[in-house]
């Protein structure tokens, strides 16, 4: 279900500039958006009274290249990684006009020094561009290929893991799970190959690791059986396989422009890729922005938690429309209501529904309440929140428990929580209908 890390963050020449482009990809700094069929160009109002003229030629030899106006020595500067990230999330943005004569130069000089042998042209004397279907089709097979090769191989790891006994697992050296999960990055499998190195954390659980391989195993036994799943399960099968999401698809299938009340937000650090979970609510959807982060590297502005905005987001397909797309920019509109507080019997019934459709969801967020907070009462035990009829593990941090607590004053309260199967990791705090950050707000300069 993890998407690779933003490839075009990786092309900034340092953090500074990384973070400075971030602030420049959003639709109100550019008076002018233009999209070719292997180009971008457009103006960006910076500091000065004319606007800087950028361009990126996405073919050819080394693409993406690179033209700018400004004066940076950075290369490629802010201006032309801001012009890609808004391609990638604001692509209706764009228009169609003809580059400028500036760009257009640099766009034939590109191509001419890069033009394919003559007999690579066809017979009217025209180059071949665009898309190859062939070629597009023969590189998916090729793909799917890799995939069931290192889905094989796995199967006959767990099957041998199994076969020894769980109780054997951990006597095994840590390189046994990473070369497994090493060969599945290879088979281009990286969501299997996530999942494969967790494994090492949960030996000391059987009950948690039995659970766990069981998810790894029907990965095996779905893929093969692909072409038999309806779409929206072929979706969850190729997320859960780390099958990147097509964004601009998502966005063009339509989604809903309306208020959102934002639930709150977490973010985690897992192999070298730092995630921010956002999650917000309207009526009855509970909708999910994932952004993603290299180590040292910014993730983008966030919104407000507790707060309420108007936008609008696009499901990706799925058989629960969990995930979605933010399509063009999130204002700040009045305060939504909150949702209903639902018990725990109630948290657990949704989230084992939604499991049952989807086996591969890690995570669901709630509005809870009435719960009291307790903290342990000996070295060792979790913290837990409990109702009349049970309590679950509290997880998050000192700061949002503690919080909490106080906030309570050991009486009944309502807050939202993130819960993955094993704990509930609490985001705002309710009161007077209004919700309330727990954890200090990250990076949230830019909204």
């Amino acid at each position: 279900m993890t998407p690779p890390t933003d490839p075009i963050l990786t092309l900034a020449p340092d953090t500074g500039s990384a973070a400075s482009a971030l602030k420049l990809a959003t639709p109100t700094r550019w008076p002018d958006l233009h999209a070719g069929p292997t180009h971008l160009w457009g103006h960006c109002q910076g500091s000065g009274t004319q606007p800087y003229l950028t361009g990126v030629d996405r073919s050819g030899p080394g693409a993406p290249a690179f033209k700018c106006s400004c004066p940076s020595r950075k290369f490629p500067c802010k201006h032309a990684l801001a012009l890609l990230l808004l391609h990638e999330s604001h692509p209706q943005h764009f228009g169609t006009d003809p580059a400028p004569d500036p760009i257009r130069k640099w766009l034939d000089g590109r191509a001419e020094k890069h033009a394919p042998p003559e007999s690579d042209a066809d017979p009217a004397g025209e180059t071949r561009s665009g898309p190859d279907p062939a070629a597009q089709a023969k590189r998916r097979a090729a793909r799917e290929k890799k995939v069931s090769l290192g889905l094989d191989a796995l199967q006959t790891f767990l099957k041998d893991l199994v076969r020894d006994g769980l109780a054997q697992a951990a006597a095994r050296p840590y390189s046994d799970w990473d070369t497994q999960a090493a060969r599945l990055v290879d088979a281009q499998a990286p969501g299997a190959a996530r999942l494969v190195r967790m494994i090492p954390e949960l030996l000391p659980h059987p009950d948690r690791l039995l659970a766990h391989l069981a998810r790894l195993y029907l990965l095996t036994e779905a893929w093969p059986r692909r072409d038999t799943l309806t779409a929206p399960q072929q979706a969850d099968l190729r997320a859960a396989l780390g099958f990147p999401l097509d964004k601009a698809a998502t966005v063009a299938a339509g989604g809903t422009d309306t208020r959102w009340l934002i639930l709150g937000h977490t973010v985690s650090d897992e192999e070298q890729v730092r995630t921010r979970r956002t999650w917000l609510h309207e009526g009855g959807t509970t909708a999910l922005l994932l952004d993603f982060a290299a180590p040292g590297w910014p993730l983008p502005p966030t919104l407000p938690a507790g707060g309420s905005v108007r936008a609008r987001l696009s499901p990706a397909p799925g058989t629960v429309p969990q995930r979605h797309v933010l399509d063009g920019e999130a204002t700040r509109t009045a305060p939504a209501p909150l949702p209903a507080p639902v018990t725990l019997d109630s948290l657990l019934d949704a989230h084992g529904a939604a499991l049952a459709l989807n086996p591969w969801l890690e995570r669901t967020a709630h509005h809870l309440g009435p719960v009291t907070v307790h903290p342990p009462t000996r070295d060792g035990d979790p913290w837990r929140a409990g109702d009349a009829r049970g309590s679950l593990p509290l997880g998050g941090s000192d700061t949002a428990r503690l919080t909490l607590l106080a906030l309570g004053g050991g009486h009944p309260q309502t807050f939202t929580a993130e819960w993955d199967g094993q704990s509930l990791t609490p985001l705002c705090a309710g009161q007077d209908g209004t919700l309330h950050p727990l954890d200090a707000p990250e990076n949230d300069d830019g909204f």
